[in-house]
């Protein structure tokens, strides 16, 4: 695209992906576009090494504004670089990640840049390298006061995307914020312990939904094509083909998030 980053050549993750293609993620990276406008604020949780910080710092301009929460400190060392190398010098970044509550939390490391996380269940286990650190915990309404309410958040948090939405329901509630939220889903990390529907039940029911629904795969796609809902062209993307669907009612929402599958970058907004 129009930025440049430096990659470690001993990551199977994000780094591989992007040495071998240079881009990944087309369907997160077209609804970005769609809805960021410059002077906007972004929380991008779980930045990574930068590629989508730097795309959204392109799309808000110079008079927007970007939080950077990282818990990885491999990951946060490439991210930092990565904004010096695209001359971005007045960035907050956060080592540190977010959730339900301030505290501390155990995390597990993967040998995938991308695929650390604070839940050992699910596919991504066979993934994990066995080692964990200790990570500090924010949540998104305590963040807001220090930098700012957030126009949009972006958030892959592998399955932790439960307790960041709970954490925020208080505030959106109280109308102290009201973000456009756009996520990864993680089916396999959802579960009655860990559940994802009733956090999408309660943001529904405050006024959120569904605006835009990434398929995860051609199979899914030919799946949703059936609900006859306003859709894109087919994307070809990290060796699949998806499709971007609009105004997903809150019942099918649920069922591909959460219950079915199929579902891969979510995009809430007020209704």
């Amino acid at each position: 695209f129009n930025y440049k980053m430096y990659l470690d050549l001993n990551d199977p993750g994000i780094s591989r992906s992007l040495i071998l293609f240079g881009k990944r993620e087309i369907d997160h990276k077209i609804i970005l576009e769609k809805v960021l406008k410059p002077s906007m604020t972004v929380f991008d949780i779980g930045a990574n090494i930068g590629y989508y910080a730097l795309m959204e710092l392109k799309l808000i301009g110079t008079s927007g504004k970007l939080l950077a929460i990282e818990p990885s400190p491999n990951n946060i060392d490439l991210l930092n670089r990565n904004l010096l190398l695209n001359n971005f010098t007045d960035i907050d970044v956060v080592n540190g990640a977010v959730s339900n509550v301030t505290s501390t939390r155990e995390f597990f490391l993967s040998d995938f840049s991308n695929l650390n996380t604070f839940h050992n269940i699910g596919t991504g286990v066979k993934h994990l390298s066995g080692k964990k650190i200790e990570v500090k915990t924010y949540t998104v309404p305590e963040l807001a006061k220090r930098f700012g309410a957030p126009d949009l958040i972006r958030m892959d948090v592998e399955g932790h995307e439960v307790e960041v939405l709970n954490g925020m329901i208080g505030a959106i509630s109280e109308n102290t914020i009201n973000p456009m939220i756009i996520f990864e889903t993680h089916l396999t990390r959802y579960n009655k312990e860990h559940d994802m529907e009733s956090v999408l039940r309660r943001l529904f029911n405050l006024g959120y939904k569904t605006k835009f629904l990434a398929s995860s795969s051609e199979r899914k796609s030919n799946i949703i094509n059936q609900m006859n809902y306003k859709k894109s062209e087919p994307i070809q993307t990290d060796g699949v083909i998806r499709r971007i669907y609009e105004d997903i009612n809150d019942d099918d929402a649920i069922e591909l998030i959460c219950h079915k599958g199929g579902a891969r970058t979510i995009f809430l907004t007020s209704r």
